[in-house]
C-alpha cells in the first residue's frame, strides 16, 4: 500500500489549526492537504493500491484494486463496507478481499472507502451518511460521508486519466442502508448502476415517517426524488436472510416494513414503485432474489457483481 505517514501529520497539523480559527478554514486545509495527495498519489498502481483523502471528520484511506486490462473506458466500482468497520477488524479489507478478483474479472477499477469507527461513530455518521444532524439539521454535503465517494470517484478519474461520469457502487448491510440512502440524497447524479444487498432497514421515500426512517424533515426536494427513481437501482435480497434478532434494529418505525430483512426490502421496494407512480415519476428499480442467501457478503458479492455487469 502506498505510504502517506508525512503527508497524514501535515494534514492533522493544518487541520487542527484550522479548527481553531472556525469551519471555512477547515474545508480550505482539507482542500489543500487533498491537493498536496493528489500530488503525491500521481496515479493508481495496478493490482492492489490505495489513497486518502482528508475531510472535516478526518482521514479516510480508499483502498484500490485496478485489473491489468482497465482502460480510460472501464468501468468503475464503489464498494461500502458494513457496520463491523473499526480499525483493529479492518472490515474494508475484508470486502477489498472479496471484491478485488469480481473487480479483476469484470475489468473493473475497484475502489474502498474506509470509514472507521473513531471518525464517523454511530448509524448518523456511517450508515445514514452524516448528512442529518440528531437534531435534524443538515449537515452540508461536502461534509457528508456521500462525498466522500465522490470525491474519490474524482481523485481515481484524475489519477487514472478514466473517461467514465459515473460510477457503479454496491454496499451489503450497513453498507446497503448507506447505499440506499445515497439514491435518494443523491438523485443518483453520479450513479452508473446501484446495488444494495440486505439491508437491516429502510429510509422510506415519503413523508410519512420522520428522518431517519422517512424523508420528512429532510431536504431531498421532488426533483431529487425523480432523479432517486430514475436511478438503476437494484435491491438484491437472500432469500435466506430471515433472522430477527443480532443488530438489525427493531421498533415501531422498522417492525412497519416488516420483520425480517428479506420482509423489508419487499415492502420498501413495492413502496418506492408506489410513491413513484403517485409523482409520475419513471422507475428504475429492479429487486433480485439471490436463492440460500442469508446475510453474508461472500455469498451475496457474485450475484451483485453479475448485476453490475450486466447490460440493460
Amino acid at each position: 500500500m502506498i505510504e502517506t505517514k508525512k503527508l497524514v501529520s501535515a494534514a492533522c497539523v493544518a487541520l487542527f489549526a484550522a479548527c481553531i480559527t472556525g469551519t471555512a478554514q477547515v474545508h480550505s486545509a482539507a482542500a489543500q492537504t487533498n491537493d498536496a495527495f493528489a500530488q503525491q498519489d500521481k496515479t493508481i498502481p495496478v493490482g492492489e493500491g490505495e489513497f486518502r483523502l482528508v475531510v472535516k471528520r478526518g482521514p479516510v484511506n480508499v483502498f484500490t484494486y485496478r485489473p491489468k486490462s482497465f482502460t480510460a473506458n472501464s468501468p468503475i466500482w464503489v464498494v461500502i463496507h458494513g457496520q463491523k468497520r473499526n480499525v483493529a477488524e479492518h472490515s474494508a479489507f475484508d470486502y477489498y478481499d472479496v471484491w478485488a478478483p469480481l473487480a479483476e474479472k469484470a475489468g473493473a477499477l475497484l475502489l474502498v472507502p474506509e470509514f472507521v469507527e473513531q471518525s464517523w461513530p454511530t448509524s448518523w455518521q456511517f450508515q445514514f451518511g452524516n448528512v442529518m444532524t440528531k437534531s435534524l439539521k443538515p449537515v452540508p454535503w461536502e461534509d457528508s460521508g456521500f462525498a466522500v465517494v465522490e470525491m474519490a470517484f474524482k481523485r481515481a478519474v484524475a489519477m487514472t486519466g478514466s473517461h467514465r461520469q459515473r460510477f457503479s457502487i454496491f454496499g451489503h448491510g450497513g453498507g446497503a442502508q448507506w447505499v440506499q440512502r445515497y439514491v435518494l440524497h443523491s438523485g443518483g447524479r453520479y450513479i452508473e448502476r446501484a446495488v444494495a444487498a440486505n439491508p437491516g432497514w429502510y429510509m422510506l421515500p415519503d413523508d410519512e415517517f420522520s428522518y431517519p426512517y422517512g424523508i420528512k424533515g429532510t431536504p431531498i426536494s421532488p426533483a431529487t426524488l425523480r432523479g432517486a427513481f430514475a436511478t438503476d437501482f437494484v435491491l438484491l435480497l437472500g432469500q435466506a436472510d430471515v433472522q430477527t434478532g443480532g443488530v438489525m434494529r427493531n421498533n415501531r418505525e422498522t417492525s412497519a416494513q416488516g420483520k425480517t430483512r428479506f420482509e423489508r426490502g419487499h415492502f420498501y421496494f413495492n413502496r418506492a414503485a408506489a410513491d413513484a407512480k403517485r409523482m409520475g415519476a419513471k422507475f428504475g428499480w429492479h429487486l433480485r432474489e439471490v436463492p440460500g442467501a442469508g446475510h453474508e457478503d461472500e455469498d451475496m458479492a457474485p450475484p451483485a457483481a453479475e448485476a453490475l455487469m450486466e447490460r440493460r
